[in-house]
């Protein structure tokens, strides 16, 4: 009873849904029963996965691989859902959720984007990508706004409702932030297939990642602005949208090197449970991104900058199965995410019809701003950088970048995002945004190939760097270091180095559990062996060996037995006395010498010939001898310097030169020494049959100072 004296009301709370449906007293077991409602939503999403999946692997082997980006057959399946659904009975509530599509699905597509990011060519043109991601951004965003306000104020819009339609500056502002920028997802997607070479892949990709900064800095800055309302703007609030390009840009970089270390320190400890080694590459990336999408800062800036940071650290302390399956399972999430954004938005364009409104004056108007800028752009950009580039971008590079400006599902994703309340005209902007995307990814992503290949644009050719073009390259990286120093400039070459000593020296002794490992140590043990086998042949056929420094023999063995038994050679004493000539035909089988060399003996040496050199097709024998014997003659001179040096045992012809040392009365005349043959890998020991007998072969002399000459008395260097 309450006070006034009613019965007090009795409220009885709703039972959960687990506690519905329950069996009554006049109802029988049943032996099976069907809830759909309670798996709706992940077996409908699983179902789409697995039906794209089964379309994916028709489509790899259909003739329309040829013509068709896969993309676009994967939204063109999303269309045929979004008509199925719309044809089903009841409310259609299927869509593409910007908060779904920013936090789950966009994540691992720019996780596999930064770890398999090629690093050296990035940081290259990492110049030239700002400059197209940020300069480039804030021209197409400015030229294409103050263009569509124009033609508004031009009355050209058409009417509604009696009434002129009229967009505001800062709702054009706003519009032409989310449909300037170039989409990551899009440029993945299409120019894999197309395999440009590797910098022109590298300037539009990059500028694909880090426009989206700019991207986000001025979409957040108008739609603030729009909320403010333009008459109340003062100029604390330009200083501050302008300020905050740097902070949401370097905010995320920073965000994201710090997970970077984080995940490589921690990996640094997973030696004795290997199989959780994946997990730190896949959550720290993650939070990596949630944090700077807590922050408002650039969140695939920092997820990029994560998995670049991490990446050379965790390779090093994984093991090799772990490794392996971090790399599939980024590539696996990578192409599934791909799949679900490209069907949703073929969905989302049918489902979401409510959201439309069709201005076809201001779509037609879009499109062509969107080309003209977009070239405009790229020319003078390209233009502006090719006076401070070694390699200039050609004009074919121009043409395929202006062309290849393919928009996506974030400016759709944006563009959904637009509140009516806020931005009065966001329904023809969303219809429009739809239309560009689909515009560019059906007609420029199916035509460019045709267009590339009609152009000639030089191709990638996916080849891994032998290990002589690994030497190079590093041998070239600090020869332009040095130049640098030199000409008192440091730029990127020095600053690389500078970046590679302070990894050397610091940061891998504390992210990295082994940094004194040899990372291909079966490449070392190969050639440990293979050299003390060619040792023990050429001791076997010439019946002695005469090293130089300490292991010395004096006097050859006479029997090959004894010799084979005296002399045991390791990779320090024969590596530095023994010829080495590195220019060998891999496509040659190498021949064992006698009949002690097994199978495998004979597969590593031709791995290890492979592996060192790749000559090309068109080289013309002459000059692969003429590199043979230039390599000898260079390994001989450093031998003969050698010997100077340490006070061994000179080459017998010089014995009989008449250079003997006469110092006042004491005449001292050296005891001739027996010959020092010159040992060879097996496969050259008939270009050195001549040189069994002496020291050195006759094709190479020497001047009275000791130095090598050629024939015609050409000091060898």
């Amino acid at each position: 009873m309450d006070a006034s004296g009613g019965d007090q009301a009795v409220i009885t709370p709703e039972p959960p849904a687990y506690c519905q449906n329950h069996l009554g007293p006049n109802d029988t077991l049943p032996l099976a029963k069907l809830d759909w409602e309670k798996v709706s939503v992940p077996a409908t999403i699983g179902l789409w996965i697995f039906l794209s999946s089964i379309a994916r692997i028709g489509f790899s082997v259909s003739p329309l691989k040829k013509y068709i980006p896969e993309s676009c057959v994967l939204i063109c399946i999303g269309l045929v859902i979004g008509m199925v659904v719309l044809l089903m009975p009841g409310d259609s509530d299927v869509k593409l959720e910007s908060d779904m599509f920013f936090l789950f699905l966009l994540p691992p597509i720019m996780l596999e984007a930064g770890y398999f990011m090629p690093m050296k060519p990035f940081i290259n043109n990492l110049s030239t990508i700002l400059m197209f991601a940020v300069v480039g951004t804030l021209f197409n965003a400015a030229t294409i706004g103050l263009s569509l306000y124009a033609v508004s104020e031009a009355g050209w819009l058409g009417y509604q409702d009696d009434k002129p339609i009229r967009i505001s500056l800062l709702e054009c502002f706003t519009f032409s932030s989310l449909i300037s920028a170039v989409d990551p997802v899009a440029v993945i997607a299409v120019f894999e297939e197309i395999h440009v070479n590797q910098v022109l892949f590298i300037l539009v990709f990059g500028e694909s990642l880090l426009n989206d900064a700019v991207t986000v800095v001025l979409y957040r800055m108008f739609e603030a602005f729009n909320e403010i309302g333009q008459d109340n703007l003062v100029a604390w609030d330009i200083y501050a949208g302008f300020l905050s390009f740097f902070i949401v840009g370097l905010g995320g970089v920073i965000v994201g090197a710090m997970f970077g270390f984080l995940a490589a320190f921690t990996s640094r400890f997973t030696n004795h449970i290997r199989v959780i080694e994946p997990v730190f590459v896949f959550i720290i990336s993650y939070l990596s991104y949630l944090m700077a999408e807590m922050m408002s800062l650039s969140s695939i800036m920092s997820i990029v900058t994560c998995a670049m940071v991490m990446k050379p650290y965790v390779e090093e302390n994984f093991s090799s199965r772990s490794l392996t399956t971090t790399q599939n399972a980024i590539k696996m999430l990578s192409s599934i995410s791909e799949t679900i954004i490209f069907i949703f938005l073929g969905v989302s364009t049918l489902t979401e019809h409510y959201n439309h409104t069709w201005n076809t004056v201001f779509v037609l108007y879009t499109l062509v701003f969107i080309f003209i800028y977009r070239a405009a752009g790229c020319l003078w950009q390209s233009v502006l950088v090719n006076r401070f580039r070694m390699k200039r971008i050609t004009n074919k590079d121009m043409f395929i970048m202006s062309y290849g400006g393919i928009r996506g599902a974030i400016a759709f994703s944006l563009s959904a995002l637009l509140c009516a309340n806020i931005v009065a005209a966001n329904k023809i902007f969303f219809t429009t945004t739809i239309v560009v995307v689909m515009f560019t990814m059906f007609v420029q992503g199916i035509t460019i190939k045709p267009i590339v290949n009609l152009l000639a644009v030089k191709k990638h050719e996916h080849t891994e760097p032998t290990m002589n073009e690994e030497i190079f390259s590093r041998v070239n990286d600090h020869a332009l270091a040095g130049m640098e120093l030199i000409l008192g400039r440091e730029g990127q070459n020095h600053l690389r180095q500078r970046w590679i000593h302070f990894n050397n020296k610091y940061l891998k002794l504390l992210l990295i559990r082994d940094h004194k490992k040899v990372r291909h140590q079966q490449i070392l043990d190969v050639y440990q062996r293979l050299t003390e086998q060619a040792a023990a042949d050429y001791i076997e056929m010439h019946g002695a060996f005469h090293p130089t420094g300490s292991n010395a023999i004096k006097q050859p063995a006479t029997d090959e037995t004894d010799g084979l038994n005296e002399f045991k050679p390791s990779v320090n004493s024969v590596s530095s006395d023994v010829p080495r000539i590195s220019v060998v035909e891999p496509d040659v089988e190498i021949q064992p010498v006698g009949s002690r060399k097994s199978q495998e003996a004979r597969r590593q040496k031709n791995i290890l010939v492979k592996s060192m050199f790749r000559p090309s097709v068109s080289e013309p024998p002459r000059r692969k001898e003429s590199l043979m014997y230039r390599s000898m003659k260079i390994q001989l001179q450093h031998k003969l310097q050698r010997q100077r040096r340490t006070g061994a045992a000179v080459p017998h012809h010089r014995q009989q030169s008449g250079h003997h040392a006469h110092h006042g009365d004491h005449h001292h005349t050296k005891q001739p020494e027996k010959e020092v043959p010159q040992m060879s890998p097996p496969w050259a020991q008939e270009k050195l049959k001549p040189a069994k007998v002496t020291a050195l072969p006759p094709w190479l002399q020497h001047d009275e100072d000791g130095y090598a000459t050629d024939s015609e008395g050409s000091l060898l260097v």
